[in-house]
């Protein structure tokens, strides 16, 4: 079971870091793989909206005219089982690195495909399995309470999730006007929680395709 951290967060200290580090050491616990991808050591150009992925359809990943690591990011993405996404908040939004990543993912790890008359809504390449995801964001200002009303975020972030790599969030953790010292014991308690969450529906998604388990139940 293999679960990868994809986080945009530019530091390697502070409430996000902790709190996606508490995520990860709960998979792990919990018998899961876990590696940390950080965009921040990452080489990914802008997107340059020239189309060459949109056009094609049949890759398993999008091919891109631009030679840096998103080739073998995506390639990576497509193995995991499952993932941890987390990003600070930026102007009511996941930061820069997240959505140039995001943009990047659109037609890659996606494809063109169809609604009702609409061609180019995107859709996952990833279709060989289900995949599971949980979201860590995290504010310096907004309060929590505020989420409700305007975390656009985690939103953000489960868009992309579904429509590029086939994953459900199965868990969210947003955290308000926090601070490392300030760091309250709930939110640590969900971080750890959030782990359990996401390995548990990759282990009941196994469960499910088990041919032990179809015998049984014959």
């Amino acid at each position: 079971m293999e679960i990868l951290v994809l986080t945009s967060n530019p530091k390697s200290t502070g409430a996000l870091a902790t709190l996606t580090d508490l995520v990860a050491q709960s998979a792990r616990a919990a018998g899961a793989s876990v590696e940390e991808i950080r965009l921040e050591d990452r080489q990914i150009g802008y997107c340059r909206f020239c189309m060459t992925c949109f056009r094609d359809r049949e890759s398993p990943v999008g091919p891109c005219v631009q030679a840096d690591d998103m080739p073998g990011l995506l390639e990576r993405l497509r193995q995991a089982d499952g993932y941890i996404f987390a990003t600070p908040v930026s102007s009511g939004h996941a930061n820069a690195r997240f959505k140039t990543f995001a943009e990047r993912c659109c037609y890659t790890a996606g494809r063109c495909g169809r609604f009702l008359w609409m061609v180019g809504p995107p859709e996952s390449r990833f279709t060989d399995k289900a995949r599971f995801a949980a979201t860590v964001v995290t504010s310096g200002v907004v309060p929590p309470w505020l989420a409700l009303l305007c975390d656009t975020t985690t939103r953000e972030i489960a868009e992309l999730a579904r429509c590029a790599f086939n994953a459900r969030v199965v868990g969210t953790l947003y955290a308000g006007a926090v601070s490392v010292a300030g760091l309250r014991t709930a939110y640590r308690d969900r971080a750890w929680k959030l782990g359990q969450a996401l390995v548990g529906s990759i282990r009941r998604r196994d469960l499910a395709k088990s041919p032990a388990r179809a015998r049984v139940g014959s």
